[in-house]
């Protein structure tokens, strides 16, 4: 992650000098072969019909290139690989201008051609979306099968890694915690020592999404605590890289009142510093319809269609956005927001104080 260089553009914007994004999240497509059961598209009542094209996407590649992007965040949406042949050019598209890139899939749809072209084409990193340590959980949260195709998908990427004498990409998984698996974070890190995955990655569960309440239970603090601790001793034993020291903060996993503890984060900081998210200065994202904003849950913004990723970086939308966040009105969706993004605007906001 390019945290040096987002908190360097960060002081150039607060000094008055417009900088470019430091990083693009990007939707290939809004189609997906799975119908998981806490996925927020599932309550979407107007699904994207008509999505970029091939050309706009490699077009928004080099666009962004020349406004400065470093990294990419490639997801969904729905699962990128369902646009298989167009998403593995746009890859090859971002690595050929020397960006580094991460690729989030479910895994069931990737096999090993695909995992000797990522390999061949110095692919950075790829996060396959698990959600439990074993058939029974994930599957509970996925559909049938799901868990066994994925695990394959793993150890077939890190088979080609190996067979091609490559260190990338790095392999990771993402698990998303809810109250089927947060007292299991440690079997994750057995599972992708077992599999051959490098990192685990948990994220909260988006709340509101699925038929039946998957939210960790508010009483359950101490045991997350329990599970956070116990997973971190693991991971350091088997060297396998986590996340999981973030739900530490207990408080933050509960996203019922985020907003607020959002803006209790800064009400006695002023000026830029004193901004509730610093995404609109640095990162743009773009979904399958075209219609662009400044974070992975944003739901105002404009679409690139007919303008350059400059004009819509630099224009009325997000600049707008950047003002409001300067005054610290936050718009109703920051409460879909996560534990990790809050946590990565308080480390920024420490680095910048810091010099």
């Amino acid at each position: 992650m390019e945290l040096e260089e987002i908190k360097r553009r960060l002081e150039n914007w607060a000094r008055g000098k417009k900088e470019g994004p430091v990083r693009m999240e990007l939707h290939p497509t809004d189609m997906c072969n799975l119908k998981c059961t806490f996925c927020w598209k599932r309550k979407e009542k107007n699904p994207t019909r008509k999505e970029l094209s091939e050309t706009q996407l490699l077009r928004i590649v080099r666009e962004a290139a020349k406004l400065g992007v470093r990294e990419w965040i490639v997801s969904g949406g729905g699962e990128p690989l369902m646009r298989k042949k167009v998403t593995l050019r746009v890859l090859r598209e971002i690595k050929k201008y020397r960006m580094w890139g991460l690729l989030t899939t479910n895994g069931t749809l990737l096999d090993e051609k695909d995992a000797i072209k990522l390999v061949k084409m110095g692919w950075d990193q790829v996060q396959f979306s698990i959600d439990g340590p074993n058939e029974r959980i994930n599957d509970f949260l996925r559909p049938p099968h799901s868990f066994k195709r994925a695990v394959k998908a793993v150890k077939t990427l890190r088979k080609m890694k190996k067979k091609l004498k490559s260190e990338k990409p790095y392999i990771g998984l993402n698990t998303v915690l809810n109250k089927m698996n947060f007292n299991r974070m440690d079997e994750m890190i057995k599972l992708a020592d077992e599999i051959g995955a490098e990192l685990v990655f948990f994220e909260p569960i988006y709340p509101g999404y699925s038929d039946i309440d998957l939210s960790i239970p508010k009483k359950a603090s101490r045991e997350l605590i329990r599970s956070v601790k116990k997973c971190e001793k693991l991971a350091k034993a088997l060297g396998i890289d986590t996340n999981a020291r973030e739900f530490l903060e207990v408080r933050l996993v509960d996203k019922s009142d985020l907003r607020r503890k959002i803006l209790k984060e800064v009400e006695k900081v002023n000026g830029f510093l004193g901004a509730p998210c610093f995404r609109p200065w640095y990162l743009m994202g773009i979904k399958a319809s075209g219609f662009s904003g400044c974070c992975s849950t944003f739901e105002r913004g404009e679409f690139i269609q007919g303008k350059s990723l400059s004009e819509v970086w630099f224009g009325r939308v997000f600049t707008q956005l950047r003002n409001e966040m300067l005054n610290k009105q936050i718009p109703s969706y920051c409460s879909k927001c996560s534990i990790v993004v809050f946590n990565e605007n308080r480390m920024l906001r420490r680095m910048i104080q810091d010099g």
